[in-house]
């Protein structure tokens, strides 16, 4: 029930590390663990990108065209690794890939595509001439808006994503729903009840988890750690909610910095997380479907 697909890249970013994630937690037998719960696990593989990706320093999206060209991979490859029988598990990368991956599901759904991002931030940074920035910061600017930068219409619409654990909120956030670190922490249980209760019944629900959610303390390969942020058994708990809700049909991880993960400790800890939110989470969906 569950496909792993792998999207090394760092196209959005300023330094290299997230690229080499997916082969790191092969490495740490992300698949084999989930198999030993019981759990169908298929390994598409990684997505074919292309072999020259610009890389460079000019305003305003940092090594543009690549990530529009990473995006454009992985809506051509789309059909290849998607499967809808199954929870789609996508191992990034750097947390631009969102664009893509958003763009090839609400291809397939419309508006029937709801999205919940596990966030420190609120990457909504819109692209300024004066000024150099990684796509990383501005993956859901380009999803809810229009742009010369990636012709064509926005993919979703702001009302239909919902940032959760978010610690420092943009002065514009463009209509997209956010819920604080702070705010969550008072009752989680109940947050995430209500956002999940808020998507129609035929919606189809994209996880976007970022790993710098996690406090450095517990994630410290985060690509870029947060001083502070969830704890490993509340992203636990958090991840596990969702992706025990049957609408829920892929879910992507990225911003982990396998190269900063000398000893391998926080790939191992990635990978433990990963395999109790999936086993956990479809255990609860198989259980409440009978």
């Amino acid at each position: 029930m569950i496909q792993l697909i792998g999207v090394p890249t760092f196209a959005g970013a300023l330094y290299p590390g997230t690229n080499e994630t997916p082969a790191a937690l092969r490495k740490h037998g992300l698949k084999e663990t989930i198999v030993k719960s019981g759990i169908e696990v298929s390994d598409f593989g990684d997505l074919a990108l292309p072999d020259y990706l610009p890389r460079h320093n000019t305003a305003p999206v940092r090594n543009w065209p690549s990530p529009r060209m990473v995006w454009e991979t992985i809506v051509e490859q789309g059909s290849n690794w998607f499967d809808p029988e199954k929870v789609n598990l996508l191992l990034g990368g750097d947390c631009s890939i969102v664009v893509g991956v958003a763009d090839h599901l609400a291809s397939l759904y419309g508006d029937k595509l709801y999205m919940l991002v596990i966030d420190a931030h609120v990457d909504v940074v819109k692209p300024d001439p004066n000024v150099c920035v990684g796509a990383a910061a501005m993956g859901l600017w380009f999803l809810t808006n229009e742009n010369l930068l990636w012709q064509k219409p926005a993919t979703i619409k702001p009302q239909q994503i919902t940032v959760l654990a978010c610690q420092d909120l943009p002065a514009e956030t463009y209509g997209i729903q956010t819920i604080s670190l702070k705010q969550l922490r008072v009752n989680m249980q109940h947050t995430i009840e209500t956002v999940l209760s808020g998507i129609p019944a035929d919606g189809k629900i994209l996880i976007h988890f970022d790993v710098d959610s996690i406090g450095k303390d517990e994630m410290p390969a985060a690509y870029a750690p947060s001083e502070t942020g969830l704890t490993i058994a509340e992203c636990r708990y958090l991840l596990t909610s969702i992706v025990a809700d049957p609408r829920t049909i892929a879910m992507e991880v990225t911003e982990f910095s396998a190269i900063k993960d000398e000893d391998g400790n926080n790939g191992k800890r990635l990978v433990e997380l990963l395999h109790d939110v999936v086993s956990v989470g479809l255990k609860v969906r198989t259980a409440e479907a009978l």
